[in-house]
């Protein structure tokens, strides 16, 4: 035999190992889950000369197998439970099954070549692990051209199943994370939003100071305030509070919102824009979703407040002389009943020191770790006691208040707060 010749002969062993080889490197060289899922596929067919192949994942917290391929198939997702079907039996046994006739095996789940009308004549099915060895997935090799398998073919399968196995859970571990990335950034894209959405400088009105904040418990909240200039010498004020946490509240509080600066350019009591708003967002909420909301008139000419809430309470007044007066909601949270009115709150008529506070529950149902929450009455405290600071300082000291009963900053629910100070 000469060297032309003895080149030429390559064993079957030798062209498996090469075949292997170059799977390996092309299962390697694959990031995503998908297309390498199908590459998996692919493989098995062209490595065992079998009709078809189903790769099965494992679901460890529904204990399910499920399909994301299955070449030349009908159906995209196949979805059993883990102790069912050959497939079932691969898993819980963790080995190797040869089945010469798949309807001669009682173990056989015929329901797949039923819906798709394809038949399944003989079959191997291998388990996929990772580095940890536990299971990753079963791999299966359908109808091997002119034969049945042979534990040569269980063999090389589970040569590929094994490194199918690492392949998949690094993919599948990388599109975990590239999903949360996504997750975290559209959730910071909210929350850029939303805080884009609070007004960065109050509008100046005579004879008061205005201030507010709103600090988030997630990336994105349902609280919301905002100041704003509402006809001659005055100044709207409103806070709200869509129930809930994370983008969707959000995206209500930033449709709220819109809705009630929308209605106050053509009305001037609160009670109206709140009960247009209402009727607006009951078109448009799902069950369950609703938004409290207090808004009020800050009036420069006469030193009043002209107030409503739907839902949202207490509003707080703050006397210069040490006392303070709470009042209780005028209306229905927004969103709920469409055809509700939301009356109109006693005007207030504040004296030089005095000022007006709207606060929402995250603040003060504020509580320690397994203690009980600081309730109302402490925020009227803390807000008195700093009365005489300006009024961003005040907001401060009632932050300060929250941040020292949970020095973790793990708050349960958002906190905003906005005031109104007369300052002469």
């Amino acid at each position: 035999m000469n060297e032309n010749s003895a080149g030429s002969s390559e064993s079957p062993c030798r062209r498996h190992l090469d075949a292997l080889l170059a799977i390996m490197r092309r299962l390697a060289s694959e990031p995503r889950l998908d297309p390498l899922l199908a590459s998996i596929a692919e493989e098995t067919c062209n490595l065992l000369d079998a009709e078809r192949a189903t790769l099965f994942l494992y679901d460890a917290r529904t204990d399910e197998l499920y399909s994301r391929v299955a070449t030349q198939s009908e159906i995209e997702v196949i979805r059993t439970s883990a102790d069912r079907g050959i497939a079932g039996t691969v898993a819980r046994q963790k080995a190797c099954v040869i089945v010469p006739d798949a309807y001669a095996d009682p173990r056989f789940n015929p329901d797949v070549d039923r819906r798709t009308g394809w038949r399944t004549r003989n079959m191997v099915a291998v388990p996929m692990t990772n580095l940890a060895g536990q299971l990753v997935g079963v791999l299966e090799a359908l109808n091997k051209r002119g034969g049945s398998f042979t534990a040569d073919d269980a063999a090389l399968l589970t040569a590929l199943a094994d490194q199918a196995g690492v392949a998949l859970e690094r993919a599948r571990l990388l599109e975990d994370f590239l999903e949360k990335r996504r997750l975290e950034n559209e959730m910071a894209l909210a929350r850029d939003i939303q805080v884009g959405l609070l007004p960065r400088t109050p509008p100046r009105l005579d004879g008061f100071e205005l201030a507010g904040w709103s600090r988030p418990s997630e990336y994105a909240g349902g609280d919301f305030f905002d100041l704003f200039p509402w006809g001659n010498g005055c100044v709207g004020m409103m806070i709200g509070d869509a129930v809930g946490h994370g983008v969707g509240p959000a995206l209500l509080a930033a449709e709220t919102r819109a809705h009630v600066r929308a209605l106050a350019l053509h009305e001037t009591e609160p009670e109206a824009v709140l009960t247009h708003a209402n009727q607006l967002l009951a078109d448009d909420v799902t069950e369950g979703r609703f938004v409290t909301l207090a808004l009020a008139a800050v009036d420069a000419a006469d030193r009043t407040v002209r107030w409503a809430s739907a839902g949202h309470g207490p509003v707080v007044v703050l006397q210069a002389d040490g006392r303070s007066r709470k009042f209780s909601a005028t209306g229905l949270p927004l969103g709920i009943v469409p055809e509700t009115p939301v009356e109109s709150g006693p005007r207030i008529a504040l004296g030089v020191g005095d000022a007006f506070l709207l606060v929402s529950d995250g603040i003060f149902e504020c509580a320690p770790p397994d203690g009980e929450e600081i309730g109302i009455d402490a925020v009227i405290r803390t807000a008195g006691q700093n009365l005489g600071e300006p009024a961003p300082a005040l907001l401060s000291a009632i932050e300060a208040m929250t941040e020292s009963i949970r020095p973790d900053r793990r708050f349960d629910d958002d906190r905003t707060a906005v005031v109104a100070k007369r300052v002469c």
